[in-house]
């Protein structure tokens, strides 16, 4: 086997239409040469493709035949001109890449045979080089240097070594000249040959950032020719975060190390807000007075529950008033509940809004009592009508198939910046302690937020509040379990992490420890194990 640093996806993004040819038919065998790339086809189950290489002397080949439609597996066999198989590898690990070393014996004429081993059909891109060509070992570069160069039909491939780092994350920076067609980044493990990242020649540029780990690991970042134009250019910058030791135009880490070819987007503004328009002749309605969500609680006080939130996009007709008209009843989305005067705007026609006699908060139980109900009938003459008192409704619980409060986002491994955050108001009249499991506190019964996550080298995913008082968290992972969290790190703020994390969707409560108290405070979202409350 050839080394580690040589193995590599050969210009994967040599599709067909950079490469110019047409896929192989699978009974015609078609020439190929050494240092080539061709793409080929099966087209039926069970079939192959058959190419034929012509060696002027004994020599040993590296062969790679990676699949273009997913779930191909492709694999193949090498015959000599005597008949005899002299090399191959079987794919009986499912993959879309094979590749492999193969001793021609003699001159002559020699057969590659290429299967699917799932007899599958559909396209893939055969590679032949000679590993008998000398080839330059990995260059070795610093944290800070830039590298430039360009790769194109000679010099097919360019490859830098680095070794990780113990403590931070580090970032890889590969930019094209803008005048030129992108080269392919390929990004690997050098011990283990695995292939980390590999980017499309439709990029003009890629960051990759690698997580620390607990043992030192050499990778390698390969600059392949992607097969259009005469020649592509490129620069390469590494940096280690927090080490004091940055690329020409970044600040540490946080940005990207060379001068971007694309067009610098201008920094996001927050628009001003725009208040929703009430009809000045429509029916009673409110509106939320600042762009910020408004709490709609069950009565005319903040003693009472939540029953759902107000956008600053919605408007909400007007049913009632307290008799000082410090707050309104509204129906909002067939939910009737209440809004404090102080924090929505009023509009449209008002003047016949009843004054409505609010409800009367339930007094509290007693600490440690649970109320029990019981039905109870009252004897009745015969022919009467017996009468029952039935117990409450079922209390409520938590549902993940509701609109989160406060939105959701998509988050993948490496995402910057890091942490992501958003505000979020704890509170709600779901008691969560009938989960078990120790969780505890008080939510609404839809999630506050749901991270959509996909998964990859960072080994943690943690997810923490920041509050100004005692809150909880409740969260649902992609495998429908829950998890819950009071206090963490020495405080009463909640800490809730994901070893080797699952893609999938994650739905997180934000409780408070207290019924009836509403906690204003940040979610963070982090896969770096220094931050937290």
């Amino acid at each position: 086997m050839f080394p580690a640093w040589l193995r590599r996806p050969l210009l994967i993004v040599f599709l067909l239409g950079v490469l110019g040819v047409s896929a192989v038919a699978a009974q015609a065998p078609q020439p190929i040469n050494l240092n080539e790339n061709k793409v080929g086809s099966i087209v039926q189950a069970g079939g192959r493709a058959e190419f034929t290489l012509n060696a002027d002397a004994a020599r040993s080949v590296a062969i790679q035949v990676l699949s273009i439609v997913p779930g191909l597996r492709p694999e193949f066999e090498v015959i000599s001109p005597a008949g005899i198989i002299v090399g191959g590898i079987s794919n009986t690990n499912g993959i879309d890449i094979v590749q492999g070393t193969v001793s021609l014996p003699a001159a002559g004429s020699y057969v590659i045979r290429v299967r699917s081993s799932a007899n599958t059909t559909g396209d893939f891109l055969l590679s032949i080089q000679s590993s008998n060509a000398t080839a330059s070992p990995p260059s070795a570069i610093t944290p800070g240097q830039v590298i430039t160069g360009q790769v194109d039909s000679q010099t097919g491939f360019r490859a830098f070594s680095f070794t990780g780092s113990l403590t931070d994350t580090v970032f890889i920076n590969v930019l094209a000249d803008p005048a030129s067609v992108a080269p392919i980044v390929t990004l690997k493990d050098d011990g283990t040959d695995e292939v980390l990242a590999l980017s499309s020649a439709r990029l003009s540029g890629v960051r990759y950032s690698i997580p620390p780990t607990a043992f030192a690991v050499n990778y390698v970042v390969e600059i392949s020719f992607s097969g259009a134009g005469l020649a592509q250019a490129f620069s390469l910058c590494v940096e280690v975060a927090n080490s004091g030791v940055t690329c020409p135009g970044t600040t540490g880490g946080s940005s990207p190390q060379i001068v971007p070819t694309v067009p610098v987007q201008p920094p996001q503004v927050t628009p001003t807000f725009q208040p929703v328009v009430i009809p000045p002749t429509g029916a009673c309605q409110v509106a939320s007075l600042t762009g910020a969500t408004i709490n709609v609680r069950q009565g005319p006080g903040l003693d009472y529950a939540i029953v759902t939130r107000l956008q600053p996009t919605q408007l909400a007709l007007v049913f009632g008033r307290t008799p000082d008209n410090s707050w309104y009843q509204i129906n909002l989305n067939g939910i009737l509940g209440w809004v404090s005067t102080t924090v929505v705007r009023i509009g449209g026609v008002c003047n016949t809004v009843p004054v409505v006699i609010p409800p009367t908060l339930p007094a509290p139980l007693p600490t440690g009592t649970n109320p029990v109900f019981t039905a109870t009938f009252t004897s009745t003459p015969p022919g009467a009508t017996a009468t029952a008192t039935l117990p409450p409704a079922p209390a409520p619980t938590l549902n993940f198939s509701l609109p989160p409060n406060y939105g959701s986002t998509a988050l993948t491994s490496g995402f910057v910046p890091d942490p992501f955050q958003v505000g979020i108001t704890s509170g709600g009249t779901v008691n969560v302690s009938y989960l078990g499991g120790g969780c505890t506190g008080f939510t609404t019964t839809s999630p506050d937020f749901s991270i959509n996550y996909t998964s990859g080298a960072f080994p943690t995913l943690r997810m923490y509040f920041v509050g100004s008082g005692d809150a909880t968290m409740v969260i649902n992972t992609p495998g429908g379990s829950y998890f819950c969290n009071d206090d963490s790190f020495g405080t009463l703020n909640p800490t809730i992490d994901f070893n080797s994390p699952s893609s999938g969707r994650y739905d997180v409560w934000i409780g408070s420890f207290a019924s009836g108290t509403f906690i204003s405070g940040t979610l963070s979202v982090t896969e770096n194990t220094g931050n937290h409350p």
